[in-house]
C-alpha cells in the first residue's frame, strides 16, 4: 500500500473520533435544551445553564477549527482533503476495486467508484474534493474567527460576526456528511452519521434528584 495512503487512513480514524465527539456534543447540548423548555418549573436564570452553553460554545468551536487548519503537523479533514487534491492518484480505482474482493457486492464496485470519479478513470477527480474543501472551509469561517480571536486565545481584534447556533450546527452536520462520504471513498463502508446508537438511557440520570436531602 502507498505510504501516503496508509497516512491517510491513520488520519480518518483520528478524523472520525474528533467529528463524532462534536455529532454527539451537538445532539447531547439540544437535548439538553429541550428538557429545559418542556419542564417550565426549571425555567430560571441559573449559572449552570450559562455554564453549559458556555462550554458547549467552547467545546465545539474549537473543534470545528481543529478540522479546518491544514497545519502540516495535524491531523485534520481540510489536511486530508488538501493532500487528495494534490495527488488523486493514490486513491485508485484499482485500490477501491480490491476493497470489494470476496464481497457480495463486488458487481458494485465499479459503479460506487464512479460517485466520486469520472466514469472509467483511473482514480478519484481532484476538483470534487476541492469543492468538498471549499465548502468546509465557507461554511466554518465565522467559528474559525471567533476561536481563533475569543476562544484560543483573547485578540485585540474584535470577530468579524459572532457565528449562531444554527451555523455552528450547519458546520458539524457538514462535518458529519463529509466523514460518511470519505469514508465510503477509502473504506468502501457505508453509514449514514457518526451519530451512535446508545446502548444505555443516557437521560436516565435526568429523572434521578441529584442533591440528597441531608445535605
Amino acid at each position: 500500500m502507498d505510504p501516503r495512503l496508509s497516512k491517510w487512513l491513520r488520519w480518518l480514524e483520528v478524523i472520525k473520533s474528533e467529528i463524532q465527539d462534536l455529532v454527539v456534543s451537538k445532539y447531547t447540548f439540544h437535548e439538553v435544551q429541550k428538557m429545559i423548555a418542556e419542564n417550565p418549573t426549571i425555567q430560571v436564570g441559573n449559572s449552570f445553564y450559562r455554564y453549559i452553553t458556555s462550554t458547549y460554545v467552547s467545546h465545539t468551536v474549537i473543534g470545528l477549527r481543529r478540522q479546518v487548519k491544514a497545519d502540516p503537523q495535524s491531523s485534520s479533514l481540510a489536511l486530508l482533503l488538501q493532500e487528495l487534491i494534490k495527488t488523486p492518484e493514490v486513491l485508485s480505482r484499482k485500490y477501491y476495486l480490491a476493497l470489494y474482493k470476496g464481497s457480495t457486492v463486488k458487481d458494485l464496485a465499479d459503479k460506487d467508484f464512479d460517485r466520486f470519479a469520472a466514469q472509467g478513470a483511473s482514480h478519484i477527480d481532484p476538483s470534487q474534493v476541492e469543492k468538498d474543501l471549499n465548502r468546509l472551509r465557507d461554511i466554518t469561517k465565522k467559528c474559525e474567527d471567533f476561536a481563533d480571536k475569543r476562544i484560543a486565545h483573547r485578540d485585540k481584534r474584535e470577530p468579524k460576526d459572532l457565528p449562531t447556533y444554527n451555523e455552528v450546527d450547519d458546520c458539524i452536520n457538514l462535518l458529519d456528511e463529509l466523514y460518511v462520504k470519505y469514508l465510503l471513498m477509502f473504506e468502501a463502508k457505508a453509514m449514514d452519521t457518526l451519530l451512535p446508537t446508545w446502548q444505555y438511557d443516557w437521560k436516565e440520570i435526568f429523572r434521578t434528584p441529584w442533591i440528597c436531602s441531608a445535605h
